[in-house]
């Protein structure tokens, strides 16, 4: 919307009758106002087209106005979510930006009383802004893969955690049955030794029931280490 604005308030200020520069403006702002809703679905063929329409003001022959926010913001937008080959694209635009617009004043007469040293400052200077923000959008892209790595890192940390708690549940499971299990082949154990003076056999009953029991308590010690081992 904002860039629809300016377009209407550029083409407002354009000197004469209503013709073909008042059309070209009001283009230009609907160009770049459609570029920007597109440009999240669309971010190389956005950034190229834009490219486009600020190389055609240029050569034009179109007064830089305010509707190069459309360009400033596109020259963010490349270098932080385009491709690699569009980023260096947009960045080659950016620094042709000012010897082109340098070189077209010089055409058209309206930088022609500048020396060399003068044309080669203010190239630099209109250059400046688009360069600024395509630098912006390139930390902006090393921010944001860097928190992306960031995010998953802590999301692989709470799998480790999960797993770790699960990990020391089951442990303390099967460390509760074990315990159990030692504890009734103790009591049976001793319960043999006691009433074998008086009563082999049943001591005899006694002791064959801990054969069992040891194997169950080896079983579950070796599904004890399996849960422990990583």
């Amino acid at each position: 919307m904002c860039l629809l604005l300016l377009g209407g308030w550029a083409a407002t200020e354009l000197p004469g009758p209503f013709g073909r520069p008042h059309l070209g403006c009001l283009a230009v702002g609907v160009v770049f106002a459609a570029l920007m809703l597109l440009r999240r679905r669309h971010p190389d063929l956005v950034v190229l087209a834009g490219i486009a329409v600020g190389i055609g003001e240029l050569l034009a022959g179109a007064e830089p106005g305010l509707l190069q926010v459309g360009c400033l913001v596109l020259a963010r937008w490349a270098a932080c979510f385009g491709s690699p080959q569009v980023s260096r694209a947009a960045l080659v635009s950016v620094l042709a930006v000012g010897p082109l617009a340098t070189a077209r004043g010089v055409a058209d007469g309206s930088l022609g009383d500048f020396s060399v040293w003068q044309l080669a400052r203010i190239s630099v200077a209109y250059s400046v802004p688009f360069v600024a923000c395509w630098v912006w959008g390139l930390w902006a892209r090393a921010r944001r893969t860097e928190l992306a790595e960031l995010a998953d890192r802590a999301a692989t940390a709470r799998t480790e955690l999960v797993r770790e708690a699960v990990r020391a549940r089951m442990a303390q499971e099967l460390h509760d049955v074990i315990t159990h299990d030692l504890t009734a082949m103790t009591v049976q154990a001793g319960g043999a030794e006691h009433v074998l003076p008086v009563n082999p056999r049943l001591a005899g009953d006694a002791v064959r029931g801990i054969s069992p029991q040891g194997r169950r308590l080896l079983a579950e010690l070796a599904r004890l280490k399996r849960v422990l081992t990583p």
